[in-house]
This record gives structure tokens, C-alpha cells and sequence, in this order.
């Protein structure tokens, strides 16, 4: 089922109308609240439409709920218990803009995922100032959407993960979503997590092997292995991850580095 509220003026409706939707189909994104941000009236449309094209193949309950400014929709948000999982954002809105919006969210301790949608890429570096999952360039087309979409799916059946590693005979397991970087130390290797430093014998090219086929980490050099979640900023030469730990980039991997942090917000995966 799919339900359609839009917190809008000026359409000919009230302050609220809801469209119900039945749907049966393949598993996907699961039981949530979705946000939906943007001033332009023909692009909050578009994207209800990519949505719904998306979640009418869905077996599941989900109600997106739609803002035409910054304002209505922290207004919303403050007033209800139940917190979106996903927030589609327009990034160039009357005061507040979406990245104003974004920056309150994460303040007010939102952990939901944060996408932007944007017709300039102007702001795709701030972007980790707020642990955004993807950059949406207007215009974009249904693959492009689903771009995005493929990166949420990724990120929240990835919070249900594991790293097993073997600790001194015993065998831990670090939900990957507590994981900031991975650190070369003297003879071992260190585990930076959200609580702790874990020590590990296991060298970190053999780390990185184990997460060769997880595009969420991100080797730099061969002395870190950072979580990309965990990101706070990028400069030129270093990496600022969430726990103010500073990884430095190697000079002849700035370019690269700098790169592919910048593109994995808007890239075609």
C-alpha cells in the first residue's frame, strides 16, 4: 500500500491530501515514511511519480509525504513520532534551502538517509558535512532515480551486517555500521568503531580484501580503510572522518581520492 500525503497550498487542495494506493509485487525498500522537499511544483510531481512507478512493484506500507518549503516540512517533523526513514531534498529552496534543512535535521539527531536533488553540483562536497547517500542531478530519468534508490537498498540492508574477525581465539562480530576506519598500527591493524579501537592481527591488505565487494569502504593508501558513511569533510590533502579523526591522502592519490568521494554521491553504480 502507498500513501500519498501532500503538506502543500495552493493546488486547489486543503492543507492535506492523501491518495491510497494497492500494490503487490517483489520485496523492496520496507515499511517507511519518505519526505519528499522541492519548490518547483513540476519537479515534486516528477519525482511522486518516480516513486510511485518504484513502489507500485512494492508488497509492502508506505507513506511519502510531500513539502513545497524547508519550513513545512521541519514543521512536520517536529510534530510527529513517527520520523521518515528517507528525505528527498531540493537543495535550492526560499530560506531555509535543503542544505539549511539538512543541517536542523542532523542537529535535531535524524539518522535517516538524506538524498538531495539539485540542478547544480555546486554542492555535492558539502554534501558529506551532512552524511547525505546520494547527489540527484536535475533533470534526471528513471535510471537515474533508481541509481539512488539501488544506494538506500544498499545502505539499510547493509545496517544488518557483520565483520568477523578472529580476536585473540575468539570470534567478534562488528556490525559494519559501527565501523568509522580501519588503521594500519606496529604489526597490527586497528578497527576505529563508533564505542572502541580494536587491535587485530590480520594485516590491512588482507582487510581489504574481505571488503573488495563493499563499495562503502574506501581504501586511502595503504594505511586506512575508511568507512565512507563516516565522512565529515574532504580537503585536498586529508579526509575528516565524524570522530574528528584526520586521514591524510597520499599526494599522488589527492586527485583520485578527492574524486571518487565526490562521485560516489552521484554516481551510476
Amino acid at each position: 500500500m502507498i500513501k500519498m500525503v501532500y503538506h502543500v497550498t495552493g493546488w486547489g487542495y486543503n492543507e492535506m491530501t492523501q491518495w491510497i494506493y494497492d500494490s503487490q509485487g517483489e520485496r523492496g525498500i520496507a515499511g517507511m515514511t519518505i519526505y519528499i522537499c522541492d519548490d518547483s511544483k513540476s519537479d515534486l510531481l516528477r519525482l511522486n511519480h518516480h516513486l510511485q512507478e518504484y513502489l507500485s512493484h512494492q508488497d509492502q506500507k508506505i507513506t511519502i509525504e510531500s513539502f513545497q518549503s524547508g519550513e513545512e516540512l521541519l514543521r512536520r517533523y517536529e510534530e510527529t513520532m513517527e520520523k521518515p526513514s528517507l528525505i528527498f531534498l531540493d537543495i535550492y529552496m526560499d530560506d531555509p534551502d535543503g542544505m539549511s534543512v539538512a543541517h536542523t535535521l542532523r542537529e535535531e539527531h535524524y539518522e535517516g538517509g538524506l538524498i538531495f536533488t539539485t540542478s547544480s553540483m555546486e554542492h555535492a562536497m558539502d554534501s558529506y558535512n551532512v552524511d547525505a547517500l546520494y547527489y540527484l542531478q536535475k533533470p534526471y530519468d528513471h535510471e537515474d532515480f533508481m541509481n539512488a534508490i539501488r544506494r538506500c537498498t544498499s545502505i539499510f540492508e547493509g545496517t544488518s551486517k557483520q565483520y568477523r574477525i578472529n580476536v585473540q581465539g575468539k570470534e567478534l562480530q562488528i556490525p559494519l555500521r559501527d565501523i568509522l576506519y580501519f588503521e594500519t598500527g606496529r604489526h597490527v591493524t586497528l578497527i576505529h568503531t563508533l564505542t572502541d579501537t580494536i587491535s587485530i592481527t590480520k594485516v590491512l591488505s588482507e582487510v581489504c580484501e574481505d571488503f573488495e565487494q563493499n563499495p562503502e569502504f574506501i581504501k586511502v593508501g595503504r594505511s586506512y580503510l575508511i568507512n565512507r558513511l563516516y565522512v565529515r569533510n574532504v580537503d585536498p590533502a586529508e579526509i575528516e572522518m565524524m570522530n574528528s579523526a584526520v586521514i591524510p591522502i597520499p599526494v599522488r592519490l589527492q586527485r583520485e581520492i578527492r574524486q571518487q568521494l565526490k562521485e560516489d554521491r552521484f554516481s551510476k553504480t
